[in-house]
């Protein structure tokens, strides 16, 4: 049994409403920077498969308590087969937000990092406060972020500046992600709110059978995709030794450089 099945994702973890048309899940786990285990991905599935089928939501918004959006897994229990088991649960939540019949709009009260990012990557559309950051770390950690960001990220930013974010584990501000076309919209902190009412507002005064005809068409690339995940994520079990992992993790917690030379041979 991998390490995190240990880790039980409480209710209180994803807080879900419905008003007005729109379901808001709010990822609840501020004191961890929303970090998501493979528990919190399967709570996170099944809210989405839920709300995304009412009949009376027209929207759906992701968002985060406190100061982050999502910083991805949890570096405190991470370790190389935790990484293999929870990213079985988080290709399942990202595939959920695309066959969801409803646009989902990610709204970025903070940081979206790593499985963070891999989750705006994966939504319709992305605002975010102007304090926000998003990017990857995998290279620095051991591993590689192959959800969303090795394949399908290439088409929304381009293939140069998607490798420079992937390959060089970069972490950039949100109005450099709006430029390059990453997110839609970047908004001061105070007004996020108001931002995330009025996409929601104008998405819900759209043709509900258009709307979904038209996810469905975009999905092409997902599609695609998908086809490359499935045997990255075999890679990723048999590539990545746990001693990598553990080096990479151990030297992002003390801040140094890791040592990867018994790995160049």
């Amino acid at each position: 049994m991998a390490q995190d099945e240990a880790a039980i994702a409480n209710d209180d973890d994803l807080l879900v409403s419905v008003a007005d048309g729109v379901a808001r899940i709010t990822l609840n786990r501020p004191e961890v920077l929303n970090a998501l285990s493979a528990a919190h991905f399967r709570q996170l599935t099944a809210a989405i498969l839920d709300v995304g089928w009412r009949p009376e939501v027209g929207v759906v918004v992701l968002t985060g308590a406190g100061r982050a959006f999502s910083a991805g897994g949890d570096l405190r229990t991470l370790s190389k087969d935790v990484l293999v088991h929870t990213t079985k649960f988080a290709v399942q939540t990202l595939m959920a937000i695309r066959q969801c019949p409803r646009p989902v709009v990610a709204v970025l009260n903070g940081d979206a990092v790593a499985g963070g990012n891999e989750l705006v990557i994966a939504c319709d559309f992305a605002i975010a406060s102007s304090t926000a950051r998003l990017g990857h770390a995998g290279t620095r950690l051991g591993w590689a972020p192959i959800l969303g960001a090795t394949n399908v990220f290439t088409t929304q930013i381009g293939e140069k500046r998607a490798n420079e974010i992937v390959y060089l584990s970069k972490i950039v501000p949100a109005a450099t992600a709006l430029e390059w076309g990453w997110i839609n919209e970047v908004v001061e902190a105070a007004d996020l709110g108001a931002a995330e009412k009025r996409w929601c507002d104008e998405l819900l005064a759209k043709s509900p059978e258009g709307l979904q005809l038209a996810k469905a068409s975009s999905n092409f690339w997902w599609d695609l995709a998908y086809a490359s995940m499935a045997p990255s994520m075999a890679m990723l079990h048999m590539g990545v030794t746990p001693e990598a992992a553990d080096e990479g993790i151990r030297a992002f917690q003390e801040r140094r450089p890791a040592d990867w030379s018994p790995w160049r041979q």
